[in-house]
This record gives structure tokens, C-alpha cells and sequence, in this order.
């Protein structure tokens, strides 16, 4: 592995959203897209005018990455919803457009399609249009929403929490924990483990706990439900 060097006594910043450290980040699992999305907010930054967009072509050579490789990873960015990807037509060849999908450009995006917005040189592609947004899965807004900031760690321990607990049980102990004001991963974790251990307030189990609650206290999740 090439080492770094360090940086140098002045360099320039580049702005990344921080909804996008918080919510985003956590989530992605692929080293293009996010080496594509890093690039894109890259260039966007160094944009001016409006509407700000990001070409194809500028993130696969500011990403040192191929075209097919960009193509792919900017197409999993915009199905996450990080960027609206908009198919256009420059001199009568395709090319796609990425904006940071925000309500403003959102609404840049839609009035390009109605053909009220126009950039010069460019077209919208047949049939364009803009895809609706995924919303964030229940059990990360819960946690930001209740608790507080979701780092990559935690996002993390949550996943694992869902291969282990019913999502509702999370939900759950996510909101007993912030009625009692207790902000934190570790006593939503407790909660889940006392469940597991003696059974929830209302006499229901996890599975067949009841007869063997060691079932979930052994093994890969064991850190989960430590007694």
C-alpha cells in the first residue's frame, strides 16, 4: 500500500454536506460510489451559476476511474439519492448531469424536464425524468431523530442489531430510551438485552427465548445481549 505523504503547509477545502457525513456516509458499502460522491461534491464546489451540475465525464476524470466504473457509481449514488442523475442530450450524443439533490435543485430538475429551465448546448433526453427519492430506512431516522448523531459505528451496530432483534423491538427500545432521556447506543442495547434475557413488560418473547434465552446470548451477536 502506496503510503500517504501528509499535507502540505496550504491546500484547499473541499465542502461535503453533513447530512450526508451523518445519514449517507454510514450506508454506503462501495468504495467507487463513494469515491464518486466525494468527487462530485469535489467539483461541484468549484462550480459557479446556476443550475450547479457534475458531468459524467468530469467525475471519471477527476476520479481516475473508467467511464462504465463512474457510470455505475454515480448510478448507485443517485438511487440512494445522494444526486439527482439526469439523462441529456449534448450535440445529438447522451450524457448524463448530476445535482446534489436538494430541494432547490429538485425543482431545477423538474422545470429542465418541462423545458421552462434550459442550459445551453443541452436537451433533456427522451423520456427524462427525475426518480422518485428512497426514503432513509425507519430504524437510522428513528435513531437520529430520538437520539442522536448517527456515526458510521453506530450505523453499524444497528445493522447487526437488525440481523439479530425484530426491527420493532429496536424501534421500540430506540424510544424507551429517549422517554426516559437516555441518548445513548449502549442503553438502547441494555434495553434489548433485558428484553431477550426476562421478556418484555407486555409477557411477549423473541422466538422460543422463553424455553432457551442463551440462544441469543452465544455466539456472533453474544456482545449484543451480554448478561
Amino acid at each position: 500500500m502506496k503510503a500517504f505523504n501528509g499535507f502540505p503547509e496550504r491546500f484547499e477545502f473541499a465542502a461535503v454536506p453533513k447530512p450526508f457525513l451523518a445519514q449517507v456516509l454510514p450506508l454506503i458499502d462501495n468504495l467507487d460510489e463513494l469515491k464518486s460522491t466525494l468527487v462530485f461534491f469535489k467539483l461541484l464546489y468549484q462550480k459557479k451559476g446556476f443550475p450547479l451540475y457534475v458531468t459524467a465525464a468530469e467525475i471519471a476524470s477527476d476520479g481516475k476511474l473508467d467511464a462504465s466504473a463512474t457510470e455505475r457509481a454515480m448510478a448507485s449514488a443517485a438511487a440512494r439519492a445522494t444526486v439527482i442523475e439526469l439523462a441529456m442530450v449534448l450535440n445529438g450524443r447522451a450524457t448524463a448531469l448530476y445535482f446534489l439533490n436538494d430541494e432547490r435543485n429538485r425543482d431545477a430538475v423538474r422545470r429542465i424536464v418541462d423545458g421552462t429551465l434550459t442550459i445551453e448546448n443541452l436537451s433533456p433526453a427522451p423520456a427524462a425524468e427525475i426518480p422518485p427519492p428512497p426514503e432513509l430506512p425507519d430504524i437510522f431516522s428513528l435513531y437520529e431523530q430520538n437520539i442522536g448523531l448517527l456515526t458510521p459505528i453506530i450505523a453499524d451496530e444497528l445493522k447487526e442489531a437488525l440481523k439479530l432483534y425484530p426491527e420493532a423491538w429496536i424501534k421500540d427500545a430506540i424510544k424507551e430510551a429517549a422517554s426516559l432521556n437516555k441518548h445513548s447506543w449502549r442503553y438502547i442495547s441494555k434495553i434489548l438485552d433485558n428484553w431477550v434475557a426476562g421478556g418484555r413488560n407486555d409477557g411477549t418473547y423473541f422466538g422460543d427465548t422463553q424455553k432457551s434465552p442463551d440462544k441469543y446470548v452465544k455466539g456472533k451477536y453474544g456482545k449484543f445481549v451480554q448478561r
